[in-house]
């Protein structure tokens, strides 16, 4: 371990802008200086004050709301303010802390006092990290350390140990903590009780000690970690020490006492690396810069002569380098903004460009809460015609010199040059705008990134082309519109009544195929039976493997409006086999298909034909003396196809004498069906589906058979 010989000096005389106690900046005790991604630079006061943004020109404070507290600054006591990678301000104060919305304007408060267990210290709140390793914003409180997700804000745990650290420290009333880069697993912990090391995943402290510096002197301030990987610490009454995790070696600087420096106020309350060697200390009663290297230390103190000189009353309790690598420094009385020192630029401002801060229409609604920036489409209401724009170039180096340009994209037709921040259009017409300002901080400087704000203003009626118009042919375009609306009222009565009907067919024609199915079942069962009786077992075998082929290619096609002619002889011919084979081949059968039919293509309603195959061979062959004939033919028609089924059996009368004799006679239930059928498919499609019963006579006039001719056009089915 080594301790460093300090050297004081004197920093060459600089002066500084002032922020100091007036109406807008009032209680005292300024510290928590942060640089937003705009380039506003904000600050709080420790003792009742607030917290504050400032633009380089004005003021805006933010206090607690008694009636908001979940949506406003917790406590008026700030300590420390964070910018996070998210680009979120976190703000901590005496009763919690908050998270701000820089552009927004909208405030979330966790930790509200009111709300703590199991200790009120929970809510004094002194410092942040936010860790994107483990996606957790780290908390130092006064009761130990705490964390959060950022994204979710769902919940906050606190990880207070349930005993001292080492038997004797507690790793409480945490000042500052630092993510150490080179080991992402390790948080390092500055309390009023020294250092302690916080291992993330074992969720284990450890105490870290130096022995160059007195045990009484363990008063952690302020941490960072410089470009080699050295912990740099500020401890107790004016010690700089840096630590090394790898080789565990410490270098100890202090700050000298000297005559006009008091020994017990060189508390190091902030460090700002300032490049190299050296870093900036803001101490209880100086300002200075120390070069870790030599012990060399410069330094910038209150002096009555100096009235552009540091603020009185001594206690610089932050540090901040801006855009344009200003320092910025926090005091008792106020804010210390030097104009001849510079260091490296913070980095925070990735595009420097003005913000719109304010934008005020006449006449005023209450429409909540106003953004801190305007960046979002604004949509105004009609009468709204009176609009003024605030804009401001935030922090320049020297306000004086700033010029703007703006434009209202659609009304103006150039760029205006103003050195104000402020424009006003009294009397704007109804329209989409696009409001455009840039600036330059001085004339031999570049203009800015523009910015633009779109905004959107209802027209008036009168304010169209087209209203005069419309209005000299009002009347004869009423009676135009009435003529027309009557006539669309008729011809939509009409629609909801083809509608209407349509779907009445659709339902009768599903219950007549519902229907269908158990007829043509009832029919094949008693096949079965006589087919079990009077057959041997594999003549019984062959017949059910047909029955079941037919039963499941009725079942199918009976899903459907419409099936390919196919389908449908396909299963024609499976039903006219099966009745083959029940009457021992009593007859002979015979389909014939023109080769010009696809009949793949060709769509007809399913069973149109089986029930009339059925009628030729159950009432007409099955009692016939002597060999039957049964002819199918398909032919094609053009638009249509005939299907001719025919029989050599007894005749329409003779049958009828039959049916007659029977004990058990009912209706051909299977012919009526299919003729409701035909007539509810004529409907549907519009078309004329034919069927012709002709009875066959020998030239005594003797009954010779029957032909049923069936013209079916083709049919385009929309769920095909």
């Amino acid at each position: 371990m080594l301790m460093g010989q300090v050297v004081f000096a004197q920093l060459p005389a600089v002066s500084f802008q002032h922020l100091k106690r007036d109406i807008d900046l009032y209680s005292a005790y300024y510290t928590a200086l942060t640089e937003d991604s705009y380039g506003f630079i904000w600050f709080g006061s420790a003792s009742g004050g607030g917290l504050y943004r400032y633009d380089g020109y004005t003021l805006k404070s933010f206090l607690p709301d008694p009636n908001n507290m979940k949506t406003s600054i917790p406590g008026t006591r700030i300590f420390k303010t964070y910018l996070g990678g998210d680009d979120q301000l976190y703000v901590a104060t005496n009763f919690g802390f908050s998270v701000m919305d820089p552009v927004t304007g909208q405030i979330e408060s966790f930790n509200n006092r009111y709300d703590l267990a199991p200790d009120i210290r929970y809510g004094w709140t002194r410092c942040f990290v936010q860790d994107t390793v483990h996606q957790t914003l780290w908390i130092g409180t006064a009761y130990g350390l705490a964390r959060m997700n950022p994204e979710t804000r769902d919940s906050i745990q606190l990880l207070r140990p349930d005993a001292p650290v080492d038997q004797h420290y507690m790793p409480e009333d945490i000042i500052c903590i630092l993510h150490y880069p080179r080991n992402p697993n390790l948080l390092w912990l500055g309390t009023s009780e020294g250092i302690f090391q916080y291992d993330i995943e074992a969720d284990r402290y450890t105490y870290i000690t130096c022995k160059d510096i007195p045990a009484e002197e363990k008063f952690i301030r302020d941490m960072y970690v410089d470009n080699s990987g050295i912990i740099m610490i500020s401890v107790g009454d004016g010690y700089v020490a840096g630590y090394s995790p790898d080789t565990q070696q410490w270098i100890v600087h202090r700050i000298p006492a000297n005559q006009h420096i008091p020994a017990s106020s060189r508390g190091i309350n902030r460090m700002l690396p300032a490049g190299g060697d050296d870093v900036w200390l803001a101490t209880e009663t100086s300002v200075g810069r120390m070069n870790l290297s030599t012990g060399n230390f410069e330094n910038w103190e209150y002096s009555a002569d100096r009235p552009d000189g540091l603020l009185p009353n001594a206690i610089f309790l932050d540090l901040l380098n801006d855009r344009h690598g200003r320092l910025w420094i926090a005091s008792w009385h106020g804010i210390n903004i030097a104009r001849q020192a510079f260091v490296q630029p913070s980095g925070v401002v990735k595009d420097i460009k003005v913000a719109i801060t304010g934008v005020d229409a006449s006449p005023m609604y209450e429409t909540g809460l106003k953004p801190l920036i305007y960046t979002s489409d604004l949509a105004l209401r009609k009468d709204q015609r009176d609009i003024t724009f605030q804009y401001v170039l935030p922090n320049p180096l020297d306000p004086a010199a700033v010029t703007y340009q703006y434009m209202l994209e659609g009304y103006d037709n150039d760029w205006i040059t103003t050195e104000q921040r402020r424009v006003r259009y009294p009397q704007l017409p109804g329209g989409a705008f696009s409001f455009k300002v840039r600036a330059r901080e001085s004339n031999g400087q570049s203009w800015t990134t523009i910015t633009s704000l779109a905004v959107h203003i209802p027209k008036r009626l009168s304010e169209f082309w087209w209203f005069w118009f419309i209005l000299g042919g009002l009347f004869l375009t009423t009676a135009y519109l009435l003529y027309r609306y009557l006539i669309a009222r008729a011809k939509k009565e009409e629609r909801l009544k083809a509608d209407f009907e349509h779907q009445v067919s659709e339902i009768q024609m599903q219950a007549l195929r519902a229907q269908m199915n158990p007829h043509f079942l009832f029919n094949s069962l008693n096949s079965i039976k006589y087919f079990a009786i009077s057959k041997s077992k594999d003549e019984t075998a062959a017949y059910l493997s047909k029955f079941s082929m037919l039963v499941r290619a009725i079942l199918n096609n009976s899903k459907s409006r419409t099936i390919s002619l196919k389908d449908e002889l396909d299963a024609l011919q499976l039903y006219i086999e099966i009745e083959h084979l029940r009457l021992d081949g009593k007859f002979d059968y015979h389909i014939d298909i023109d080769s010009g039919i696809h009949i793949k293509q060709a769509q007809i309603p399913p069973m149109i034909l089986q029930p009339y195959v059925e009628n030729a061979i159950w009432h007409g062959l099955m009692h016939k003396d002597g060999r039957g004939r049964l002819l199918v033919q398909v032919k094609d028609m053009g638009h249509q196809i005939q299907c001719i089924i025919e029989d050599n059996g007894i005749g329409r009368l003779k049958a009828s004498e039959f049916r007659g004799k029977q004990t058990d006679h009912k209706k051909s239930v299977g012919m009526q069906i299919t003729s409701d059928r035909i007539a509810l498919i004529n409907r549907i499609y519009h078309i004329d589906t034919q069927v012709h019963v002709i009875d066959l006579m020998d030239e005594k006039g003797m009954a010779t058979g029957t032909r049923v001719v069936i013209n079916v056009p083709l049919i385009q089915d929309e769920e095909e």
